[in-house]
């Protein structure tokens, strides 16, 4: 009984025969797709948080970082982001008539 239920992790002859090169560029690809989505994911929070003035070195590193390293933490990292955040920016609306226009 235990050979049969360990018969599916017995790989044998031409089952094994895997081209590596196939392997590595596959990994290759893999690992780029990652780095682009990090980086992507990492320069716009770090745009995000300068406009509010949020650590926003810290947030990019930290949001690309665990993006790249540990997926599934960083889709809840950017999405605790997206929470915390708030909905204020740090520009302010000008006012009509320059600096000066209100207090005359």
């Amino acid at each position: 009984m235990l050979q049969l239920a360990l018969l599916p992790l017995q790989t044998g002859g031409e089952a094994a025969n895997v081209d590596s090169t196939a392997v590595l560029v596959g990994m290759i690809i893999g690992l780029i797709i990652g780095v682009l989505i990090a980086a992507g994911a990492g320069y716009w929070v770090y745009k995000d948080a300068s406009k509010r003035e949020n650590n926003e070195l810290q947030w990019g590193i930290g949001v690309a970082a665990t993006l790249f390293l540990v997926f599934p933490i960083g889709i809840l990292v950017l999405v605790a982001y997206v929470i915390v955040r708030g909905d204020e920016t740090g520009t302010e609306p000008m006012q009509e008539g320059g600096a000066a226009g209100g207090d005359w």
